[in-house]
């Protein structure tokens, strides 16, 4: 909400509406997977909002008020730390999911995670059409311990996008596996925020960038030796 809040102050667009096109809110409050302003839920919660004394606590109390709601994608198949989401017929969206009981990115856990993306993409491969896609949007793959669990080509491949910013690929940078708040990203994120004097200041505030791409499935096959 702040970052918001210094979208709307540099560039005059009404806060009402940057809390929605600059911040995960929409669907870390279970309202979807794709903002829509015009949705009553999210109304009533901007209404809230405005008026609210304590805009975190509002928040806050909203979020708990829809726990029995799903938020985030739905994934047609998990492995461990891994999960896909088919967003078509030939095309899967990767994920990666934390394990808060232990560190999930360690050299003595990569052999684990390369076990859990064979298993998925074993069964993918067993169960889907020649010609699948694989779609990847991360800040991770800034991260070595990450990087190394695929293949070269696909790593090749992938390029920086504009943030996100409705997305958890971006947001997700700030937090530890269990959820709380890594402090050092957080503190250096809200200065910068406080310094900046354009759009541009503020979109580099963020410490990593998300990147992307779009791969044959094949590649996974052929890293993975399926």
């Amino acid at each position: 909400m702040r970052f918001a809040k210094r979208v709307a102050e540099l560039s005059g667009t009404p806060f009402r509406e940057t809390v929605g096109s600059h911040t995960n809110l929409y669907v870390r409050l279970a309202m979807g997977q794709f903002f829509d302003a015009s949705d009553p839920e999210w109304q009533q919660y901007v209404e809230g909002l405005l008026g609210a004394s304590d805009q975190a606590a509002w928040t806050h109390r909203v979020h708990l008020q829809r726990l029995r709601f799903h938020s985030g994608p739905v994934p047609a198949r998990a492995e461990g730390c891994f999960s896909y989401e088919a967003i078509g017929e030939r095309c899967v969206r990767l994920h990666f999911h934390t394990d808060v009981s232990k560190a999930a990115l360690t050299r003595e856990t990569c052999s684990d995670r390369l076990r859990e993306l064979a298993s998925l993409f074993a069964y993918l491969k067993a169960s889907s059409p020649d010609g699948m896609k694989v779609v990847g949007a991360s800040w991770l793959y800034n991260l070595h311990c990450y990087r190394r669990l695929f293949p070269g080509r696909y790593l090749a491949s992938l390029r920086p996008i504009e943030h996100p910013y409705q997305r958890m690929p971006l947001w997700g940078q700030f937090l530890r596996r269990d959820r709380t708040v890594r402090p050092e990203a957080a503190r250096c994120f809200l200065a910068g925020l406080a310094r900046a004097k354009s759009l541009l200041e503020l979109s580099r505030c963020f410490p990593l960038n998300v990147q992307t791409t779009t791969a044959p499935a094949t590649w996974f096959y052929d890293h993975l030796s399926l």
